[in-house]
């Protein structure tokens, strides 16, 4: 079954910078670690699957052609590297409208949800924000925050990948019963 690594944007894979918004290639910033990161985690077989809301995109506040060439930048720089995104789902409502694809909601992800092919238990939700983690719950996956008030990528790949297996063993006979 597929492994998928649900994965925010702003304040994940780019810094977020103080405004919130990177609506000029000025402003683009990876954060540390990332590709090295992201290239294991695809090496090890994760699908990726980039989730975000980018509130009011389209708007006077927040025009397209302010948005599109940080968001290309990043796709074209990840692609150099070989990571690619399975799908890229963007929600452009603003917090306070109304709306079922806006995460922590799962509209956005309908499709994902209606597919038995992905394995639940082995994908994640990574995010830098609380209604990243109230997501991976809607969802029914880990959810792993990064940034500065979570993990850097070295450690969420090394959590994801690296992680020590566990098995137990019983053997039961008409005179023991053994747990390892």
């Amino acid at each position: 079954m597929r492994k998928i690594l649900f994965i925010d944007r702003d304040g994940t894979l780019i810094e977020e910078p103080p405004d919130q918004q990177i609506d000029s290639i000025e402003k683009f910033r990876l954060l540390p670690d990332v590709i090295p990161a992201l290239r294991r985690l695809v090496d090890a077989g994760y699908e990726l699957v980039m989730v975000s809301n980018q509130d009011g995109l389209g708007t006077a506040s927040f025009p397209e052609e302010t948005f599109w060439p940080a968001h290309q930048l990043l796709l074209q720089v990840l692609e150099t590297q070989g990571i690619r995104f399975a799908a890229i789902r963007i929600d452009r409502h603003f917090a306070n409208e109304p709306s079922d694809t806006r995460k922590p909601k799962v509209g956005m992800m309908l499709d994902f949800l209606a597919d038995p092919s992905w394995d639940r238990k082995r994908s994640a939700v990574i995010g830098d924000r609380q209604t990243d983690l109230d997501f991976a719950v809607n969802l029914g996956v880990a959810g792993i925050r990064c940034g500065p008030a979570g993990l850097g990528w070295s450690e969420i790949a090394h959590q994801l990948i690296d992680a020590p297996r566990r098995a137990q063993v019983q053997r039961n006979t008409r005179e023991t019963r053994i747990t390892v």
